[in-house]
């Protein structure tokens, strides 16, 4: 509780300005007898109902270092999940905490989804308004100190054996070599991940997992410790070495560690095991662009058609989700218009069909060089789609790039 109160008192005299839209009067006042005990934070606005409440947030406390809204979630779900889509998207300094008598997981799901920072059960007490205002004080805190806002890249194979983790090793490699950025690879996987085999650089006793358990510690200090480097500059976080997945995260842990490791590089590409899983859905609502990987089979556009159905149903956006053909062929049984038709959308990469070149590098420990081969080219021209040389920062679906080198 020491912590907490210090973190509320050691806001400036304008550091702190909270609104409320729709709250019940009993938890309008409770929350009114908190903000008064705390230096340094006012109450800029009230608003009874919805309409409206996104202008006035916009408006109220612009001047204050940390702004933060409670929104009832019970009144009208709908309009509240509205309101704080719009302030997510206009005002992203704005921090929305979710008030509500339900604590049933769909809802709290559906909360943290749309942009929701904190989800306080009524009746609101003032240990967890405290325990969330620190929080907000300590991203606001990391935000101020990061000089980077990297691109989080998480790339999901649609079935196994897509060849995800030599597409994400390749793509990271060419990022840190050839740009020259500073780069980070997760793996992702809970056991027997193959980054580290496949770059050369002996395993690690700790992996992401661990670093990830570790956030309430979690700084640049600590990460120095997890660090594999490779001679291209790549920095890599190593996956559990034994063949059981003993080693895992919450979601939120691995949501609040990806956003720590953006504000460290430049890009973090990771490199996820097959499946749509809580912790593989973190990776994704931390990141830029979520990468499903797909082969030109049947089995593997089936799965990555039913990906991006449940991604869809989640909220994420079409151009958030992008699909890389892997091992594209003229020669494949499936042809591409018959993909496309069956995704319900264009491929946005495709990377032709190196699987021996590819094998032969894993199995050397020298991945393939970029300089000398059609597959090492198609990731150059993906990197730099990655690096926003296309004027956008996005994945281009026009002829230019991987699909002019794979028409060639």
């Amino acid at each position: 509780m020491a912590t907490l109160v210090n973190s509320a008192t050691n806001v400036s005299s304008a550091g702190m300005a909270l609104t409320s839209v729709g709250l019940d009067p009993i938890s309008s006042r409770s929350l009114a007898n908190i903000v008064s005990t705390l230096p340094g934070a006012v109450m800029a606005a009230t608003m009874e109902g919805y309409t409206g409440a996104e202008r006035e947030i916009g408006l109220s406390g612009d001047h204050a270092r940390v702004r933060v809204c409670f929104i009832d979630y019970d009144q009208n779900t709908e309009q509240a999940i509205w309101i704080t889509e719009h302030l997510r998207a206009n005002y992203p300094d704005v921090y929305v905490f979710a008030v509500s008598a339900y604590s049933d997981p769909e809802r709290i799901i559906a909360a943290m989804r749309v942009g929701c920072s904190e989800y306080l059960l009524k009746p609101i007490l003032t240990e967890r308004v405290l325990d969330g205002l620190a929080r907000v004080e300590t991203k606001q805190k990391e935000r101020t100190r990061s000089k980077v806002h990297g691109k989080v890249i998480t790339l999901i194979g649609a079935k196994g054996g897509t060849g995800v983790t030599s597409l994400s090793l390749h793509l990271a490699l060419e990022l840190a070599d050839h740009k020259k950025r500073k780069c980070l690879l997760i793996d992702h996987h809970a056991a027997l991940g193959d980054a580290s085999l496949y770059l050369g650089t002996g395993r690690h006793q700790y992996s992401f997992y661990e670093l990830a358990n570790n956030t309430d510690r979690l700084d640049q200090e600590l990460l120095e410790g997890f660090l594999l480097r490779h001679s291209s500059g790549l920095h890599l976080l190593d996956s559990p070495e034994g063949a059981d997945p003993v080693h895992q995260a919450s979601p939120s842990a691995i949501e609040h560690t990806l956003l720590f490791l953006s504000g460290i590089y430049e890009f973090v590409i990771v490199d996820c095991p097959p499946g749509l899983t809580d912790a593989n859905l973190a990776c994704v609502a931390q990141s830029d662009q979520a990468v499903i990987v797909l082969t030109p089979e049947l089995p593997a556009v089936r799965n990555a058609v039913r990906y991006i159905e449940h991604l869809e149903k989640l909220g994420w956006s079409r151009g958030k989700v992008q699909i890389v053909l892997n091992r594209a062929s003229k020669r494949a049984s499936l042809a591409d218009d018959r993909i496309e038709k069956a995704l319900g959308r264009p491929v946005s990469w495709r990377v032709p069909n190196s699987y021996h070149e590819v094998v032969r590098a894993i199995n050397s420990g020298a991945p393939v060089d970029s300089r000398s081969s059609d597959f090492g080219a198609a990731i150059r021209s993906w990197a730099q789609g990655v690096a926003g040389s296309n004027g956008n920062g996005v994945a281009a679906h026009s002829q230019n790039g991987l699909f002019s080198l794979f028409s060639r």
